[in-house]
């Protein structure tokens, strides 16, 4: 039973200038994933038909499946096809049939064909046509010496309806085994840590265990392995999960692919709670990220950003001697917040946020990174003191899931 070996080739001049982010990779990564299948190499070129053919030429040599992304339009740039065509030694030729298909496709939207549409129908000798049911390009499609290329339209729309309803179908029916895997969702722990608590990750073998972290998520853990359903790979796929849950119990938040917030407003849901927050230095960043989650009007009454001292004062009832003796970011002023969010809301739990994001605004006794966050309910407020060490935006987002880490552990203690 082997593993599928798939590359991916991503052309683009604007990928390479960072000018457009490669959304296309990771829709095609994630669905290969999906499909229990696994791209092992992503390659990005230019628009230049020497560096396509060069980067066909290495991956042939070493892969399975290769896919192509982009360069099939119409313009001077879009050079793949040619590329392609070279690479097979095949010839390029006008087919009619896509010619008129092309041409329907302009007509049935009302659209006149813009020059140089019909190199769109100049197909190589030895391929078949992927059908575009959203676009003009078609894609191309080769099976040869046991390997298998795709080549798809780089318009998100186009990629992705071929990548689904053609690439997929074709690869999943090829596979005789998947590539299974498991997440454990972390927060409120390094990945040092987790490491430690795991402990030797060979115990863990055949499975293979990797560590993501990530500033808005904790750290997510990922369990894989190549394997056939039932089969002892499957079940030793099994075991070292039960292993890494036992070993990181109280960290976990979630063993599925789902969202922190998420978790938190099923928790408040199934527990008949309500949450008000108040937030500083992260602008409505935990307000939205709590609104992402559908439903989450059940349990959010209000989210309020009160950047000023003013607005501290006037919209949570913070007294301003407060402010002015210990200064708005402070232990007393969050504590504060989060009182008058939760009574003036008239809900059960409240959420304050005061911080230094940075780059300004900081003292000697003060650093950019401080940051209080708070929780109140009826029986009293909690608050805590964090020093983050990131940029403005990242100061932000690391307090946002502090916060969120304070309220899921409130409502699973």
């Amino acid at each position: 039973m082997a593993e599928l070996r798939i590359e991916l080739i991503a052309v683009g001049d604007e990928l390479l200038m960072g000018m457009t982010l490669d959304t296309n990779s990771h829709y095609i990564a994630q669905s290969l994933a999906e499909a229990g299948l696994r791209l092992q190499r992503l390659i990005w070129v230019s628009d230049s038909e020497e560096a396509i053919v060069a980067a066909l030429k290495e991956s042939w040599e070493r892969s399975d499946v290769i896919i192509v992304t982009g360069g099939l339009g119409p313009t001077h740039d879009d050079l793949t096809r040619p590329a392609i065509a070279a690479f097979f030694k095949d010839n390029l030729v006008v087919r009619e049939d896509l010619r008129q298909d092309i041409l329907k496709r302009f007509e049935s939207r009302g659209l006149k064909p813009a020059p140089g549409w019909e190199t769109m129908a100049e197909f190589p000798t030895g391929a078949t046509a992927i059908p575009n049911e959203r676009g003009a390009a078609p894609g191309i499609h080769y099976s040869r010496d046991g390997r298998e290329l795709f080549a798809v339209p780089g318009v998100p729309s186009e990629m992705k309806g071929m990548t689904q309803q053609f690439i997929i179908q074709k690869l999943s029916a090829q596979r005789t085994g998947a590539y299974q895997f498991r997440v454990i969702k972390t927060i409120g722990v390094g990945e040092s840590h987790l490491a430690q608590l795991i402990g030797d990750p060979t115990r863990l073998l055949p499975t293979t265990l990797a560590f993501l972290p990530s500033v808005d998520n904790g750290v997510t853990l990922r369990l894989s392995i190549y394997a056939e359903a039932g089969s002892e790979e499957e079940k030793s796929l099994n075991r070292s999960e039960a292993i890494v849950c036992r070993a990181v119990q109280r960290y976990i938040y979630a063993t599925k692919e789902t969202s922190l917030e998420a978790v938190i407003v099923e928790i408040l849901r199934s527990k008949g709670l309500r949450l008000a927050l108040a937030e500083s230095c992260t602008g409505g960043m935990i307000t939205s990220r709590i609104v992402n989650v559908p439903g989450s009007s059940d349990v959010l009454d209000r989210g309020l950003v009160t950047y000023s001292d003013r607005s501290k004062t006037e919209l949570l009832g913070v007294d301003t001697g407060l402010i002015v003796e210990y200064g708005a970011v402070s232990e007393d002023v969050a504590r504060a917040m989060a009182e008058g969010v939760r009574k003036r809301a008239g809900v059960d739990i409240g959420i304050s946020v005061t911080g230094i994001a940075g780059p300004g605004g900081a003292s000697d006794t003060k650093p950019v990174g401080l940051t209080y966050i708070g929780l109140s309910d009826q029986s009293g407020c909690v608050v805590n003191k964090y020093l983050f060490a990131g940029n403005r935006q990242e100061n932000r987002r690391r307090s946002t899931l502090a916060a969120l880490t304070l309220l899921h552990g409130y409502l699973v203690k």
